[in-house]
Order: C-alpha cells, then structure tokens, then sequence
C-alpha cells in the first residue's frame, strides 16, 4: 500500500509538467495505479488537509537506566541533593556515563513543593508586620535599609544602619516597636540569616531558628515566621516599599554626605523624627503617603 506521501509528492511533480511514465518510474508503480488515482481524485489538493499521523519513537535505552530507582529513592529522602553529589554517588556504584544525562534526568524527576496559588493577604489591625533589608551602595559605602511595614495600615519605619547583623535587626525592631507604640502579633521575614538559620521544610521538616532571636522575640512577645525560599512575593508590602525607595528616591540622585542623605531622605519621605544612634547613618520615622500608596 502506497502512503499519502507518495500521492501528495506524484501531485506535485505531475504540476511540475513531470511525464506519468517518469513518474511510475521514479516512484516503482504501474502507469495504470497512476491513471486510477487521477481518475478517482486521489490526488486532489485536499489530501493536504488529511491528518498526518505518526508513530511513537521507540525508548532508547542509556547507560543511566539501571541507576534511576537509586536517584529516586535519593530524592525522594533528600530532595535538594545535587546532580552533582549524585553524580559522584552513582560513579562510586559504578555508573559509566556522564554527567549531562543525569543532570536532565535530575532535572526532571526532582520533588517540587507544591506551588501555592497567589492570594492578596490581607490581616486584621495589629496582627502582622513584614521585615527586611534593603541594600543601597553609596559613593561613600554601602548602607543597609531596616524597613518594617504594618500589614494593616502600612505604616512604614525605616532606618539605615552600616551592617545587616542581628544586632542591627534587634535594635531596629526595638525602634520600631517604640514608633508604632505596640509590637505586632506576628513579624515576616524572608531567609534573613540572622532569623533562620536553616529551612527543611521542602524536605517535610521544618525551620532551625537562631536561638538569640528566638529569644528576642519570647522577650516581646511576637511569633516570627519566615517565608519559603524563592516566595518573597509572600512578603510583597514590604518588598513594594523598598522598590520604591529604590526607584524613586536613590535612582538619579547624588550623596556626595550622610548629612546630605539624611536631608534628601527627609525631603523624600515626609520624616517626621531624626534619630541618630551610634550605629545609625541617618534614621527617620515616616508615615509616607506615597509609601503607604506603593505598599
């Protein structure tokens, strides 16, 4: 039996002005099977519009298939294991491939936590604040921008300091509970390592919090929760505020002093108080409409 391709290729040869006796040459069939499927319209246009239909490609077989339960029983246990590391595990079993293979396979078979829809979170009146740091270089070094925001109403504090330490976060948060006149039910963070030291939970265990911290929050009486790696949109009033003072305040200005940083961050922002510790380069304390509006 003759395929729809034959058919399709005799067309558009016999279009070209090629002989049918060429063509039952070319093609290994009888002059006569070509007059039948001129005669019967066979050979008629619509044949392009027939489904063209194909056969599964057979599994190729690699050197990695006897390997595969042991990557799946790895992962499985450890989900974050590396190709690499199971690179190097596998050759010590004696798998003779390579890596780029296993790397794939890796790629396709590893556990993801399952993806979470987005929904706009909202919290009742002193239930929640978000936390992080935001980094700005300036001509005359790198500065680090405390920023807490009240889930409720936005009200935003925000200081900057020289380092991004633990101490740095817990005399900042102490400042901010003194503005807001009242410490939230619950403070967010991301992966700040000077909250969480390390997050199990996509292995099904769960966070390993830095002792001090956690005492910190017992003493003030908040629960600290972290959001799951690579789900900063989770802490989204406090990344939008910061992006803010990103874009709008530091993007096409100059701070040739601190004293000059701390004037245009006042300007900028509507500060209301300008405190100065010992280890702060310029604070201020500000209910910014246009940050309450970004949030």
């Amino acid at each position: 039996m003759h395929s729809r391709e034959t058919r399709v290729l005799l067309r558009h040869y016999l279009e070209q002005g090629v002989s049918k006796t060429e063509l039952a040459k070319r093609f290994g069939i009888s002059r006569r099977t070509v007059y039948h499927w001129i005669e019967t319209g066979q050979l008629e246009r619509d044949l392009d519009s027939q489904e063209a239909r194909y056969r599964a490609r057979p599994p190729v077989s690699t050197q990695l298939d006897p390997y595969k339960p042991i990557i799946q029983v790895r992962l499985e246990a450890f989900p974050l294991l590396t190709a690499q590391r199971l690179f190097e595990e596998l050759r010590s079993v004696g798998y003779p491939g390579g890596y780029t293979q296993l790397k794939e396979y890796v790629r396709r078979v590893r556990p993801h936590a399952p993806v979470d829809p987005v929904v706009r979170f909202e919290t009742p009146p002193g239930y929640q604040g978000q936390v992080d740091f935001g980094t700005f270089q300036l001509p005359w070094g790198r500065r680090y921008a405390l920023l807490v925001v009240l889930g409720y109403s936005r009200l935003l504090w925000m200081r900057f300091y020289a380092r991004q330490t633990l101490t740095t976060l817990i005399r900042g948060l102490e400042s901010a509970f003194e503005f807001f006149g009242g410490v939230p039910q619950e403070l967010l963070f991301d992966q700040m390592r000077a909250v969480v030291l390390s997050d199990e939970r996509l292995g099904g265990s769960g966070l390993i919090m830095n002792a001090e911290f956690v005492r910190f929050s017992a003493h003030w009486g908040f629960r600290a929760r972290a959001c799951r790696p690579y789900r900063a949109r989770t802490k989204g009033k406090v990344e939008r505020p910061i992006r803010y003072v990103r874009q709008s305040f530091f993007y096409g200005r100059t701070f040739p002093s601190l004293d000059d940083l701390r004037s245009q961050a006042a300007r900028c922002l509507g500060a209301t108080d300008l405190a100065a510790g010992p280890e702060v380069d310029v604070g201020f304390t500000a209910s910014c409409v246009a940050l309450r509006h970004a949030a």
